[in-house]
């Protein structure tokens, strides 16, 4: 009977800690998810007026009003090319996390001396690499991303944009005092955006650890996404797809004849509007679309 009361005790401690670390984890999605979507608000003039609103399937709704003043409700849903890389030891989102704790550690740093509201864009280079540590969760990780924290902190307060709206981009081109840019950073990209934002936005982009952009990762990813838009609220007048391309036009991969040839092409889909998203560069690309029927 003892044994069994452990046993059962047991089970229910470990079944507290997965839920507590699928909660986690849920916060940390909704989070980049919400980081991403008011980058994408910002960076396209045409976004509806509205509120926007979390949702499961599609990620976002935003309940809006059509030029006849009618009620309209059109839901977003986002996805990211995500880079391919045959090294089966190298894990993207163990990766990703990672970048993401310096990030939050960069801007805890921050704001232990300054209140302004920031939009912060770290390029890593492909040099910061789990492949480099034992694991992202040991010692010498924290101690790297501490020490990448601090400094990312410090070069931000010395770059302050002086105006609202104003971004300047720190790259191995500039040097100040006797602080360069660290190892496994190739550019800092700072916006001030106090009084146009209420959060600032810190967040990380992988300078080669991207997907090539290109007529084919575009087209597996619509076609990826149409195979599940018959799951998402029935209630939605439009259904959109943003394609989030992380810092393509500083990868190793970057190919201008390739991008663009993927951005002129017309693609199939069952979405009423695709867009591919530069996240770093704040750049919007409405795609051309054959649609396909439900």
């Amino acid at each position: 009977m003892r044994q069994s009361l452990l046993y059962a005790r047991f089970l229910f401690t470990n079944s507290l800690i997965v839920m507590k670390v699928e909660s986690v984890n849920q916060f940390k999605r909704d989070k980049r998810e919400w980081t991403i979507i008011s980058l994408f608000r910002q960076s396209y003039p045409l976004f509806p007026i509205g509120e926007l609103h979390k949702s499961e399937c599609p990620d976002f709704i935003i309940d809006t009003t059509s030029r006849a003043g009618r009620p309209r409700r059109i839901g977003i849903e986002l996805t990211e090319l995500k880079y391919e890389r045959n090294d089966q030891k190298f894990n993207m989102r163990a990766h990703e996390d990672f970048l993401s704790r310096i990030m939050d550690a960069a801007l805890l740093c921050f704001q232990r001396s300054q209140d302004l509201i920031l939009n912060v864009d770290v390029h890593f280079s492909d040099s910061l690499s789990p492949l480099i540590l034992a694991s992202p969760d040991d010692s010498e990780a924290h101690l790297l991303s501490a020490a990448l924290a601090e400094t990312i902190a410090q070069i931000v307060i010395d770059n302050i944009p002086e105006s609202t709206g104003k971004r300047y981009e720190v790259d191995r081109r500039y040097k100040y005092g006797d602080i360069n840019l660290p190892q496994h950073v190739e550019s800092i990209a700072i916006t001030n955006v106090t009084g146009r934002q209420e959060e600032p936005l810190w967040y990380a982009s992988m300078s080669t650890h991207v997907k090539p952009l290109s007529v084919a990762s575009i087209s597996q990813r619509i076609k990826d996404k149409d195979a599940k838009i018959s799951h998402y609220d029935a209630s939605c007048d439009e259904i959109w797809l943003v394609i989030i391309q992380n810092s393509f036009l500083m990868s190793r991969a970057y190919d201008p004849v390739a991008a663009r040839r993927a951005l002129q092409h017309r693609y199939p889909s069952r979405f009423n509007r695709v867009f591919v998203f530069e996240r770093s560069e704040a750049s919007v690309s409405t795609l051309r679309l054959i649609k396909k029927q439900h």
